[in-house]
């Protein structure tokens, strides 16, 4: 009972003190300061100055200090990205900062100058429903072929019909072998080309290893070649111009066509320029043609169209013919009224008739592309023939049967084609390959326009079906050292001299 009175005692002492404590230094706080009267002495004096000093230069270094910080920051800012300065940003704030850059970028592009992107080349259908329309190329457009057509193409076939199969005309047994030892092979390289997915190369190289086989049983008169080498651009068809569409608008009639775009030169006689000319003849290097890689500007004009460019050509050998023929090829391919070789380079063939457009089993394979490749090939060789006819009936003293039918009406008068017997219409042929599928079509010109159509289609893997075309395949071929070649020869004939050597 003691202990608890004396402790409370205590506590009650305690606060008392306390509180008085309080008071007395709220009274302290309140009370106005009194500055110290400066010292007298003059160490004191001395000391107080080195103090203020002191004073006075860290503030000034602080203030200095604090500048140079702004400054820095300033400079950081205008040439750096400060978003490289940062921590690396949350999911949510990185696609805010994207955000702000994508806007960031597409405000430079609606304000600043830069390069227009390259146009797109134009999807196949595109092309050939708009540029190769344009151009006067059609494929699969008639129902059927016209009769003059389908007579002469089942001729060269030999059938009778479309329903046939195409009958075994070798006569001689080793002849018969070849053949049959020709279709064993192709069929077992088209089953192991399609077992394993080959590519494009594979099935190109079948084919070729096949038609120059054909070609070896006629050494000297057929010539085939598989390489990257691009035609002569001048063959390619081409739209009427707003000049010509407007001549034709108001007279009815079409500006007639020169051959290939070219003018014939005149006859040369150095015998004469020799007597006109005091010094030297100058000499002229010869005819080259430039092409040019297409650019996707060009591919993107609706009215452009492609060099043919086709992976097998199949035509006449320039030693087939006889000198006189030869000089007088290479004169006028010269001079580019007759461009015979359609190649840009000289490859030694004369007068294509069938070309091979290959497509493999890949992602970029596809028979549509193909036949547009195909079609501009095809009126490529109508037009080389077309260039021959005109030749033809300019050097012609009449216009008798010139062997091939030129189509165009204003190369022959009307007197003529009524009282001329039936010829030839021209035609030539083309092989589609996509896998182990092979496609035969028919290239042909029917009234003003080239026109390209189906005629049979095999799945070489299949050994019936493999037979057929290596058959018909071999027919072609014979009617092309044959018939056609004979055609070729009767106008050479009759084509006048280009040069000094025609």
């Amino acid at each position: 009972m003691k202990r608890r009175t004396s402790n409370s005692w205590q506590s009650f002492r305690h606060s008392t003190c306390s509180a008085k404590r309080r008071k007395t230094q709220l009274a302290d706080v309140g009370a106005p300061r009194v500055s110290s009267p400066p010292p007298s002495n003059p160490s004191s004096q001395t000391l107080a100055l080195a103090e203020e000093a002191l004073r006075s230069t860290q503030q000034s270094n602080r203030e200095a200090h604090e500048s140079l910080v702004q400054h820095w920051v300033e400079n950081c800012a205008a040439v750096c990205d400060l978003e490289m300065m940062a921590a690396p940003p949350t999911p949510r704030s990185a696609s805010l900062n994207d955000r702000g850059r994508r806007s960031a970028k597409q405000h430079a592009r609606s304000h600043g100058s830069r390069t227009p992107s390259p146009s797109k080349r134009p999807s196949p259908q595109t092309y050939r429903t708009r540029n190769m329309y344009h151009a006067g190329v059609f494929v699969d457009n008639l129902a059927d072929l016209p009769p003059a057509i389908d007579d002469e193409v089942r001729g060269i076939l030999g059938i009778e019909s479309w329903e046939d199969r195409v009958a075994d005309t070798v006569d001689e047994p080793q002849a018969a072998a070849c053949l049959a030892g020709l279709v064993a092979t192709f069929t077992a390289e088209s089953r192991r080309n399609a077992r394993e997915c080959l590519l494009e190369g594979d099935w190109k190289a079948s084919l070729n290893g096949l038609v120059r086989s054909l070609a070896d049983l006629s050494p000297g008169t057929l010539r085939t070649r598989m390489s990257e080498k691009v035609w002569n651009s001048d063959l390619k068809p081409t739209g009427l111009s707003l000049d010509e569409l407007q001549n034709e608008d108001d007279s009815g009639t079409r500006t007639p066509r020169s051959a290939s775009g070219q003018t014939t030169l005149l006859n040369f006689n150095p015998s004469a320029a020799a007597a006109t000319f005091t010094g030297p003849i100058p000499s002229l290097p010869p005819y080259t043609q430039s092409v040019a890689s297409t650019t996707s500007t060009e591919a993107a004009d609706p009215y452009h169209i492609s060099t043919s460019k086709p992976d097998i050509t199949i035509g006449l050998a320039h030693t087939a013919f006889i000198q006189r023929h030869q000089r007088r090829l290479v004169d006028h391919q010269a001079s580019g009224s007759i461009l015979s070789d359609p190649h840009a380079a000289d490859m030694g063939i004369r007068f294509p008739f069938l070309i091979v457009e290959a497509k493999g089993l890949g992602l970029n394979g596809s028979l549509i592309s193909a036949q547009n490749q195909a079609a501009i090939s095809g009126a490529s060789m109508l037009t080389i023939l077309k260039d021959l006819c005109h030749q033809a009936a300019c050097g012609a003293s009449s216009h008798s049967d010139l062997g091939f039918q030129t189509l165009d009406p204003k190369l022959t008068s009307p007197s003529t084609t009524s009282s001329a017997p039936q010829s030839t219409p021209p035609l030539c042929f083309s092989i589609l390959i996509e896998g182990p599928v092979h496609e035969l079509w028919v290239h042909f010109e029917h009234e003003g326009a080239f026109h390209m159509e189906f005629l049979q289609s095999w799945r070489t893997t299949c050994e019936r079906d493999a037979r057929e075309f290596v058959r018909f395949l071999a027919q072609l071929m014979e009617w092309g050292k044959g018939k056609f070649k004979d055609c070729i020869v009767e106008k050479l004939d009759k084509v006048p001299r280009c040069g000094a050597f025609g």
